[in-house]
């Protein structure tokens, strides 16, 4: 027993300071610019709260998310550069999404560079942030525009997030968007008490602000959690945040398939009704609306044809659906990152400008 006892004694013992020497290495390697690749590897298990500390005290960091994305920002930027718009140019394509759609975008203004195509978009930005960003910048439109409003399959089960900061662990941006509800065929609109990077610094030195963000987190994010955002601490420790690490991918990506599920959060009617009601808010401003189906090929995909098909159907409202253009399985269709490749972009841009007229 005594044998046992003290193997059991010199392993942790071993355990221990095998993770402090670790840990002086990574110190070591990151003040001097040394083993990149190494510290980021332990980087990505840092609590998300330690990430964004980590942010903030280096904003020159590479990787720095911190001020990315934030829709104050983006309606800030759009309404100056609405200021300068010329009236007399013809309509102004104006869309909301993320990266997918800028690249889409890009290519379109290669083919038509007489048009005017004004992107506004956030990282990996679930329905909840476009929807909101395109309600936010309702001023920053005219009559005759375009209005244009971008999904993206893989993050539709996000939108029981409040931000990227609950929901994405390894690069947790900490931009905000509104959570929906259903209330009888409507919307209720929830929004985050925390809406501009400022506020979010803020947070750092005030104890009750920043208590009043992680219970609204708690009580509103299907994807916060103390796995993610507890125990700050144990970040000292690099086995540690291998745990984290694990154990955080775990968690989300359990959360996204109980969203799925339906188990958590109703995406398969709040998605209709936010496409239902920015075509009509379109419209009603003397728009056109226009919606972006992206469809890709992730392990968390919906379909989302067969969750806001018949919305659009039965509200004539012109899509684009990347699945009628490209084969979202077919790996051919991808470039090495993840989006789809330069053609294909091209080839959605032509179908785009085909679906439009223009």
């Amino acid at each position: 027993m005594r044998s046992t006892l003290k193997i059991a004694c010199m392993t942790l013992l071993s355990v221990i300071v095998l993770d402090g020497l670790v840990a002086a290495t990574l110190t070591w390697a990151d003040r001097s610019n040394r083993l990149g690749s190494l510290v980021w590897f332990f980087e990505y298990g840092r609590s998300v709260p330690g990430k964004l500390d980590r942010w903030e005290n280096n904003p020159d960091i590479s990787g720095n998310l911190y001020d990315i994305g934030w829709r104050t920002n983006a309606v800030a930027s759009s309404a100056a550069d609405f200021e300068n718009d010329q009236v007399d140019t013809g309509p102004v394509i104006r869309s909301y999404g993320m990266s997918f759609t800028i690249r889409i975008k890009n290519q379109f203004s290669d083919l038509r560079p007489d048009i005017t195509w004004e992107s506004h978009a956030g990282p990996a930005a679930p329905p909840n942030y476009t929807y909101a960003l395109f309600q936010d910048d309702r001023a920053n439109r005219r009559a005759g525009d375009i209005a244009v409003l971008g999904v993206l399959s893989s993050v539709v089960p996000t939108m029981a997030a409040h931000s990227n900061q609950t929901r994405v662990f390894e690069q947790p941006a900490p931009l905000t968007y509104p959570i929906y509800h259903v209330n009888e065929d409507t919307l209720t609109r929830v929004d985050p008490l925390v809406t501009t990077p400022d506020q979010q610094r803020a947070l750092t030195q005030d104890p009750t602000a920043r208590a009043a963000w992680r219970e609204q987190l708690a009580r509103n994010d299907a994807y916060y959690s103390n796995i993610t955002f507890g125990l700050t601490w144990l970040d000292a420790s690099p086995l540690m945040r291998l745990a984290r690490r694990a154990l955080a991918k775990s968690h989300i990506t359990d959360t996204t398939s109980e969203v799925i599920n339906g188990g958590v959060y109703p995406y398969e009617t709040v998605l209709p009704l936010i496409i239902r009601d920015f075509a009509r808010t379109a419209r009603a401003d003397g728009q056109t609306p226009m919606v972006i189906l992206i469809q890709t090929n992730r392990p968390q995909d919906v379909d989302l044809m067969s969750i806001v098909g018949p919305t659009l159907v039965a509200d004539a409202i012109p899509h684009l659906a990347t699945v009628d253009v490209a084969d979202p399985k077919d790996p051919l269709n991808y470039a090495p990152d993840g989006h789809y490749s330069a053609d294909v972009d091209r080839q959605f841009a032509e179908h785009f400008i085909e679906l439009l007229g223009l």
